[in-house]
């Protein structure tokens, strides 16, 4: 059976079969009812043809872009050379010739000439734009890879736009079929009609006959038309398109084909969405370590500038350079450079969750922007200064590659941003920052501020200095007397101070926020213990001061330690201090987080002899008994 007759059959087999019997009865009719049935079904073929070289041609077309992308992306990392180029851009220029003569072909077809509406001009429009367009890109991709690309983006938008032009085809070629249907219909049941006093029987059946053909095309037709209708309205997702898959599986003839052709057509718009998807990627995320890169970093600090605007909120943008790290490339190669760098972003990716959005710059620089930090200048630094130290440990852990420890540092510059600053500005101020970390011996954090950075550098001094303090026996304790309303005696607060071998006295103010937030409260506070237990030792061998209690402050930090009752209890036991004259005074704090578990330590505290009290609780006062108390300073 040739191609070209299973439509054919589809009107007429059922008509044949019940017509056998009653051709002596309408012989004529059936030959004019054969003319008009045949007529309509050639024109038909026609328009099935034509679609289905669109839809060749598109495809074709898509492949010819697909290895331009491929052309480019060969250009950008600069593995193509000239003589190549020439040769692919040669084979390019056949190509679109060949292409051309079809979609001229196409333009001279009976269904482009019956649904013109100026669709042929537009048609050659965007193929010659295409052509244009894509004859430029691949002359100059390697010449000049930015500009080939943006003609590829022209390109594509020539492409897009005759995607449209050959879906507006479809769906014209639908309605049309729908329409020769429909008239054949009314031409079998006006030529019924006339030979009506043939055979009235005979006549219903070949109606029937004919209805449920033209109904079963239809169906089939309607559904390759709203097929085509979706693929012309594609905008994210490509449409699973069941009944045509079950069309092409199942179908018959020209039905069949046509189906496989609508797949090829689904099949093509989804390679060219994904090629959409791969250069949106390429363009704003780092191809390497799949970061955001320069233009999309610039982006999310351009935003951060505006909210941290609104907000009355501090910014910070973190410039960071790993450290000697051409060294790692001429020793090791590119390939463990890449590793590494890498590895970093995936460490750096880990700071997402604490408000930082990492990107890469380009080699071995990367960059960090964070937002929504306190509205006080110093307090936004001390946060970001303590966030760039937490990310320089994390760039200076280990890593393993191949077997090998490599191990890298990583030096940070600081531009802090209140949302009145330009966005290339920070870059400079950033850059500018880190260069000076380079100068001060790498592996460091630089603010472009000098104000913000001789803070930060006072503080850093002060916590390394409080990691010797307690060595070198530079803390003592002072004691302040306590008195009731009458003027008696009752205890004694002890006071910490701090005598730095240079800068003099160091107030409380100034240390205890700092040992803090480095974690030396605990050593402190364990040592003003144990010096407090032998003061209540020194007191309790005069009767004159054996009576009076000695008041110590707890921070919630000592407080929360698993084992802070056992070391109370071990400092007691070695010094032989009476548990009774030992206060425990305690923050609010101390009790809020873990209530139950306070209360546990308050209890076996109690059990020991060893009395406590809040301090700053609610009002900031102590408990009532110490509101009318009276004090005054008392050397040890």
């Amino acid at each position: 059976m040739k191609p070209s007759q299973p439509l054919l059959w589809v009107f007429l087999l059922p008509t044949l079969v019940v017509l056998v019997p009653a051709l002596l009865f309408g012989f004529g009719a059936v030959q004019l009812l054969k003319e008009r049935v045949g007529h309509n079904h050639t024109n038909q073929l026609a328009d099935l043809a034509a679609l289905q070289q669109t839809a060749n041609y598109e495809q074709n077309l898509g492949e010819l872009h697909k290895n331009v992308v491929e052309m480019l992306q060969q250009a950008d990392r600069g593995e193509l050379s000239p003589l190549a180029s020439y040769r692919l851009h040669s084979d390019f220029v056949n190509v679109l010739a060949a292409l051309g003569e079809q979609v001229q072909a196409l333009t001279e077809t009976p269904l482009m000439i019956d649904l013109n509406h100026g669709s042929a001009n537009q048609l050659i429009e965007a193929f010659h734009a295409y052509r244009r367009f894509i004859i430029m890109a691949s002359d100059i991709a390697t010449i000049d890879p930015s500009t080939a690309r943006q003609y590829l983006d022209e390109a594509q938008q020539e492409f897009l736009r005759f995607a449209i032009l050959t879906g507006h085809l479809s769906s014209k070629l639908s309605q049309r079929t729908s329409d020769r249907t429909d008239n054949s219909y009314q031409a079998i049941l006006g030529h019924l009609h006339r030979v009506m006093l043939f055979g009235g029987v005979t006549l219903l059946l070949m109606l029937l006959a004919a209805f449920y053909s033209a109904r079963a095309l239809n169906r089939h037709l309607l559904a390759i038309g709203e097929a085509l209708l979706s693929l012309s309205r594609l905008r994210r997702e490509v449409p699973e398109l069941p009944r045509i898959q079950r069309l092409a599986e199942r179908g018959r003839g020209q039905l069949r084909k046509i189906a496989q052709t609508v797949l090829r057509l689904r099949d093509s718009e989804a390679r060219r969405l994904a090629a959409e998807r791969k250069a949106h990627q390429l363009t704003h995320f780092d191809g390497l370590t799949e970061l955001p890169n320069w233009h999309m970093m610039s982006e999310h600090l351009a935003h951060s500038l505006q909210q941290c605007q609104r907000a009355g909120q501090y910014g910070a943008l973190i410039y960071l350079d790993i450290d000697l790290f051409q060294q790692i490339n001429d020793s090791y190669g590119h390939r463990t450079g890449d590793r590494l760098l890498r590895e970093v972003a995936q460490r750096l990716g880990a700071f997402q969750q604490q408000g930082c959005i990492p990107g890469r710059l380009g080699g071995d620089e990367f960059l960090l922007v964070i937002d929504s930090l306190p509205a006080q200048a110093d307090t936004a630094a001390s946060c970001v200064e303590e966030l760039a130290d937490r990310i320089r440990l994390a760039v200076a852990e280990p890593y393993s590659i191949d077997g090998i420890q490599h191990f890298l540092s990583a030096s940070q510059g600081v531009a802090m941003f209140h949302g009145d600053d330009e966005v290339e500005t920070l870059f400079k101020l950033a850059d500018a920052a880190c260069h000076q970390a380079k100068l001060a011996g790498r592996d460091t954090i630089r603010f472009h501020d000098d104000v913000i950075q001789a803070v930060m550098q006072a503080r850093n001094e002060t916590k390394r200095d409080l990691r010797l303090a307690l060595q070198r026996g530079e803390f003592h304790l002072v004691y302040q007397l306590q008195y009731d309303k009458d003027r008696r005696a009752l205890g004694a607060e002890t006071l910490v101070r701090w005598q730095h071998p240079s800068r003099g006295m160091i107030s409380p103010a100034d240390f205890i926020p700092l040992a803090e937030e480095s974690g030396l409260i605990v050593p402190l506070g364990d040592w003003i213990l144990e010096q407090a237990c032998r003061q209540l030792v020194a007191w309790q061998k005069h009767s004159a001061t054996a009576y009076l209690s000695l008041a110590v402050n707890v921070s919630a930090r000592q407080f929360k330690e698993a084992d802070f009752v056992e070391r109370i209890h071990r400092v007691i036991t070695a010094s032989g201090a009476a548990p009774q004259r030992l206060k425990l005074e305690l923050t609010e704090s101390s009790l809020l987080e873990d209530v139950e578990a306070g209360i546990d330590k308050m209890q076996r505290l109690k059990a020991l002899g060893i009395s406590f009290a809040m301090d700053d609780f609610g009002t900031g006062l102590s408990t009532h008994a110490w509101r009318s108390r009276r004090t005054t300073m008392m050397p040890p």
